[in-house]
């Protein structure tokens, strides 16, 4: 079984708690109160836009957990083409909440999305004592692919998603790949995954919009000045890229790390 994972977090969450330290509606409380309130429920009205046309394949999400200024959701889409839509969905809602509420605030939001299979390389545990109910569980997930996601979500920037090769691989076989634009922006290890030979940092956009990076932020980082000059990579590169990380796997260390596929894909 295989379960996408969408990360969410804040930037410049930090110093704006530290700023603005104050209390009531003008104080950072009532801000992250709106953002893990409105937005997963501004999520679930893009997903519901965006399958309009076909409501009985609308994919569900859960929110999984809630960190510090991130929230993750998980879902399973049951197509290429859902797990496309779903992306397009998160980002319009980054967007659309940045618009209505960070207009006048110092935040961001910036987003990664994983995939983790658990059909043994990860596990599901259900925590009967943090559980509500028999029928409301609380169930975490554990393992090498959920690490993955929260090493990369590092490398994660505002207007924009970091996505996992093998989220790539996906889209890169559904019908509707050309509503977004993927960006090999370089290579970084992630620290304790794939015994950190670097990692193709890719990001996503949505093919008619623009990376909507501000000044500054491209002074300050050198792959999103990069990302802003460049065309959105081939598809033979990224798929060059994933291709040398599972050679590279079952060369160096016996693993064989083949493609994921959900159902209704390949």
């Amino acid at each position: 079984m295989l379960r996408t994972f969408l990360s969410v977090d804040m930037v410049g969450s930090t110093l704006f708690k530290a700023r603005y330290n104050g209390e009531g509606s003008h104080g950072w409380l009532e801000t992250f109160r709106t953002f893990f309130t409105n937005f997963p429920l501004m999520f679930a009205g893009q997903i519901g836009f965006e399958f309009l046309d076909n409501e009985d394949s609308t994919p569900a999400f859960d929110v999984w957990k809630v960190m510090g200024d991130e929230v993750i959701f998980v879902i399973e889409p049951g197509t290429a083409e859902e797990l496309t839509s779903v992306l397009c969905a998160l980002l319009r809602t980054m967007k659309l909440f940045e618009q209505r509420h960070f207009q006048e605030l110092p935040l961001r939001l910036k987003g990664t999305a994983w995939i983790a299979d658990f059909n043994g390389h990860n596990i599901e545990l259900d925590i009967p004592e943090l559980s509500a109910s028999e029928s409301a569980r609380h169930v975490d997930y554990i393992g090498p692919d959920i690490d993955l996601g929260f090493r990369l979500s590092k490398y994660a920037r505002p207007a924009s998603l970091t996505l996992s090769f093998d989220v790539v691989d996906i889209l890169l076989g559904a019908t509707n790949a050309d509503s977004i634009a993927l960006y090999l922006v370089g290579r970084e290890p992630l620290k304790g995954v794939m015994f950190e030979r670097p990692y193709p940092i890719i990001w996503m956009r949505q093919a008619d919009e623009e990376f909507d990076f501000l000044p500054w932020e491209i002074e300050q980082c050198g792959m999103m000045a990069a990302a802003i000059a460049a065309q959105p990579t081939p598809r033979a590169a990224l798929q060059g890229a994933i291709t040398d990380m599972r050679h590279y796997l079952r060369k160096m260390h016996g693993i064989i790390r083949p493609a994921f596929r959900i159902e209704g894909h390949g």
